[in-house]
Order: structure tokens, then sequence, then C-alpha cells
């Protein structure tokens, strides 16, 4: 990474936590995922999870609106409103019904634009499952 200015240090700074907050989401909306679909009956639409994911969306999507970007954080920042964009869009597919490809779809969107803004800045770090122990025991059969 080139060096960075102190305005996109301070952009990363107050990014991070919405980044955080924007993941934290697309993992909870995963796993009321999974639990849909090994028939755990979660009751997706009606989850106490759910509002509480929406509520924590609304607030990370603002702070990422009103994040003071620069020309070095611009391609960050777009995948950022990407993701939450995505998220978005998963989050009112499960209000609506309990199918798991409405919800799926942007979801993995989501996920790829968090995974794309990663590369963008330093500071922004997603678990690879890929590379933990439970993406070894599929390497080494």
């Amino acid at each position: 990474m080139p060096d960075l200015d102190d305005a996109t240090v301070a952009y990363i700074l107050e990014a991070r936590r919405s980044f955080e907050e924007l993941r934290q989401i697309a993992a909870q909306l995963a796993g009321l995922l999974v639990l849909e679909a090994s028939g755990a009956r979660s009751e997706l639409p009606h989850h106490p999870m759910l509002a509480a994911a929406e509520e924590l969306h609304r607030e990370a999507s603002e702070r990422v609106r009103q994040a003071r970007v620069t020309v070095r954080a611009e391609r960050h920042h777009h995948a950022m409103l990407d993701a939450g964009v995505e998220i978005d869009r998963a989050l009112r597919a499960a209000k609506r019904s309990l199918a798991i490809d409405p919800i799926l779809i942007p979801l993995r969107a989501a996920y790829r634009s968090l995974q794309d803004a990663t590369h963008r800045l330093p500071g922004f770090e997603m678990v690879a499952l890929g590379q933990g122990c439970c993406g070894a025991a599929r390497r080494n059969p």
C-alpha cells in the first residue's frame, strides 16, 4: 500500500466500525438462514435478531453515507455502499418470506462487496473460512 495521507487514515478509522457492523449483520443473516435451512423453524420474518440487525444496518449505513471520503478511499467507500444496499435487500427479503434464495443472493453480493473493501485499504480484514480449521479438512483429505 502506498503511503496514506492523514485524511485517508481518518476515513479508515471512521469506517472500521461500519465495516464491522455490516460484516456482523451479514453473519447474523447467514446464521438465520442456516437455522431456516436446517428446519429449526427460526421464524425468520419475526426473529428478534432480524429487528436488531435492521436497526444496526440503519445506523451503519448512515455513517457510511456521511463518511468524509478521500480520493484514495473512493473505491473502498463504493464497496461499502454496495454492501449496505445488498444487506438492505437481504433484510427486506427476510421480512417478506422464509424463502432462502431471495435472501441468500443479495447476502452473497454483500459479502463480495465487503471482501472487495478489504482489498482497497488496510485495516479491513475478514476471516477467510476456507483458510480455517473447517476449510483445512476439505483441502487435506
